[in-house]
């Protein structure tokens, strides 16, 4: 605490708790990430406490956990005034349960109740914002996302082995960066010179090229034979450059927000443009079977779930600093750093071990040592790089819970 108190509504206390909540779960997927890499190496140091598969499942349900508490807090700041008090204290109330449920469960084999459950919440929620008369593009593309979001999630249980990949892929290249995307442009405005109605302009023609190039990018985990394959790579690549553009006008025109905001969505606009490049390159048939149960799929869904996580974090420091009513940074430059180049360099380590695996299992011939033994020299290179953004994240968490203020209901 620093002792600093400040005046919020009921509504914008519920706001400041959901960024609270958003910061506590990027913890914990900093850990859950963490134990599930330390799980690769051929003698796990924690192997008697967690197994791997349990961590895996563990982080992969804080991922979506994470994402949406941010994404709900975002929801409720763009519908402004619509929503009553009463409505976000419950949406608030129902999604901690939800959370802590999940949480809880997460490390045993209940995915699919899980999803499902999580499904249904999202759902509840939709119909809550349908009673926004504020509807605005920001708004309705978040709908979308959500929606699609709740629609994959249990999806991905009931379908057959490859489409249930391509509905993953699906999640982490179209359905969550949909609404990352309505929260960008909403937060344009607030960092640059952008106006509000330019944004909601390029929005509805970026949210259509995002859909377009994440749905091809996850059919390629079908994979997309002949001219099909070689006509998808091009026109992937151009949606992502499109998005690109659109997203580097706001960050050269800067105006005088103090927040890190824009630092964060530079860093996921970085991600999507190189996400863009690698997806055009695996649709091509032979490059996703060669993909295909390595360390590559990884890859391109960690850099594609990064993006989402950057523009979380960019909009708790563009929130977080609105609702205190100052012109400071909420975070500093040092997790900014950690995990930026912790995140680039083991998305660059989990690649080349990606590539390892697939010329040892295709022309491999010495069984008497283990894969995870060959692989040890960029296994290790990759924890260290995840272990910068653990310290990254764990700046981060401690550095917004530090300078948190004491809020002051005030009733309006």
């Amino acid at each position: 605490m620093t002792g600093v108190m400040i005046q919020l509504s009921p509504r914008g206390k519920v706001i400041y708790q959901f960024l609270s909540l958003t910061v506590f779960l990027v913890l914990l997927y900093g850990i859950g990430f963490s134990l599930s890499a330390l799980s690769q190496l051929p003698v796990p140091p924690l192997a008697g406490l967690f197994s791997a598969v349990a961590s895996q499942r563990f982080t992969a349900q804080i991922f979506k956990l994470l994402c949406l508490t941010g994404f709900i807090s975002a929801g409720i700041m763009m519908a402004q005034e619509s929503l009553s008090d009463k409505a976000i204290i419950r949406m608030l109330r129902g999604w901690v349960v939800v959370v802590a449920l999940t949480a809880v469960v997460s490390p045993f084999e209940y995915d699919p109740l899980l999803d499902t459950g999580i499904a249904l919440a999202l759902l509840v929620l939709l119909a809550w914002s349908l009673r926004a008369v504020a509807s605005s593009s920001f708004l309705r593309v978040w709908r979308l996302g959500m929606f699609l979001i709740a629609i994959s999630l249990p999806a991905a249980h009931f379908a057959t082995s490859g489409a249930a990949e391509a509905i993953a892929a699906f999640q982490v290249q179209a359905a969550f960066p949909l609404c990352a995307l309505s929260t960008v442009f909403w937060l344009m405005p607030r960092y640059s010179s952008v106006g509000g109605e330019s944004a909601g302009g390029s929005l509805r023609i970026v949210a259509v090229l995002l859909c377009l190039g994440g749905s091809l990018i996850s059919l390629g985990r079908l994979g997309l034979t002949g001219i099909i394959g070689l006509s998808a790579a091009p026109l992937i690549v151009l949606c992502y450059i499109i998005l690109g553009s659109h997203l580097a006008r706001s960050l050269r025109n800067r105006n005088e927000n103090n927040s890190l905001a824009p630092h964060w969505i530079a860093l996921a606009t970085l991600c999507w443009v190189a996400g863009g490049f690698l997806g055009g390159i695996s649709v091509q048939n032979g490059v996703s079977r060669a993909m295909r149960g390595t360390d590559m799929s990884a890859a391109q869904d960690w850099l594609g779930g990064w993006v989402i996580v950057a523009v979380a974090l960019a909009f708790i420091n563009e929130a977080a600093r609105s609702l205190r009513g100052d012109n400071r940074r909420v975070t500093g430059y040092l997790p900014l750093w950690l995990i930026a180049f912790g995140m680039s360099l083991s998305f660059i380590a989990q690649l080349c071990r990606g590539v390892a695996q697939f010329y040892l299992r295709e022309f491999g011939s010495d069984a008497s040592v283990s894969e995870a033994e060959l692989l040890l020299p960029i296994t290790v290179v990759w924890v260290i790089c995840l272990l910068a953004i653990v310290v990254g994240v764990v700046v981060y968490t401690l550095g917004y819970f530090l300078r948190r203020p004491e809020i002051r209901v005030v009733e309006r």
